[in-house]
């Protein structure tokens, strides 16, 4: 006997199947709106090298450091990357995170000591981080979304979640090696596909205790570094964020947390090789030394 679905259901059914999509599309259409119309293409060639440079202010629980000023410059090309930190106090002399794109390294915020900070001992445990060019965003030219298959990275949709209160797209990065139990998270805004949020996270079971009911009452440590981006604006051929900020937190019967405000100040291409000027974006002439 033959079946016939009315007119009108059909429609729905139509415009229901239209709606998930809208709400969900894949992650390849994300990326590719990401970078055409968020970026606006601004893929770097192999010798071309980007720095940005700002002023950085740090908020720590210890009450003995507090608030410090500095300052923070990015280097990168789409095969390496390296940001540095200055805040020039004993307490905190402030960081280096690289990659050459295959080997990591995180200073020490405390060179004399060999000391790291809690954030620096977070990316050293959580190399893709680093490696992968995700820190950073878009202002970092390694940035992985201009480069998926490249990288050998699996990036999978989870359509629209909440985050900070917003409607954004999440993608879900996986590294082709090295994450571990590292959970990656990457936020586009649905109205204009800037990438404007990642969020790493990952946890520690607690050792037990002296006795069981001091065993029962440890909590699991929970680690998690979000990076949120606003501000943009357009610079010759890229769209970029000038505020950058860092909020690391680490969590289990106490809660610590760190914040890192990076406000870009220069922005600056130029060719490696050639040793030419390249294009030169002042925000606040004369251009930020650092």
């Amino acid at each position: 006997m033959n079946r016939t679905i009315p007119v009108g259901a059909s429609v729905l059914v139509a415009c229901c199947a239209a709606l998930i999509a809208a709400t969900k599309p894949t992650a390849e259409d994300l990326i590719k709106r990401h970078r055409e119309e968020g970026l606006n293409s601004a893929v770097l060639a192999a010798g071309q090298v980007r720095e940005v440079r700002g002023s950085a202010q740090l908020t720590t629980p210890a009450k003995a450091v507090g608030a410090l000023a500095g300052s923070f410059h990015v280097t990168s090309t789409p095969g390496s990357s390296r940001v540095t930190l200055q805040f020039k106090t004993d307490l905190y002399e402030g960081e280096t995170w690289a990659t050459d794109g295959q080997d990591v390294e995180i200073g020490f915020a405390q060179p004399r000591t060999s000391s790291r900070s809690a954030l620096g001992v977070f990316l050293s445990v959580n190399t893709p981080i680093v490696g992968e060019g995700l820190l950073g965003g878009v202002l970092n030219a390694r940035w992985p979304l201009l480069d998926v298959a490249g990288r050998g990275a699996k990036v999978s949709s989870e359509g629209l979640k909440k985050l900070g209160g917003r409607d954004l797209y999440r993608l879900r990065y996986r590294a082709s090696q090295h994450q571990g139990p590292l959970d990656v998270l990457i936020f586009l805004e649905p109205d204009t596909y800037r990438h404007v949020a990642t969020v790493y996270t990952t946890s520690q079971a607690q050792g037990m205790g002296l006795t069981p009911e001091s065993s029962s009452q440890q909590q699991d440590q929970v680690f998690r570094l979000e990076e949120w981006f606003s501000d943009f604006e357009r610079f010759g051929a890229i769209t970029i964020p000038k505020t950058w900020t860092l909020d690391y937190e680490r969590s289990g019967n106490t809660t610590s947390e760190w914040k890192y405000e990076l406000r870009l100040e220069h922005y600056e291409e130029h060719e490696q090789k050639a040793g030419r000027p390249g294009r030169i974006v002042s925000l606040t002439p004369p251009p930020y030394i650092g």
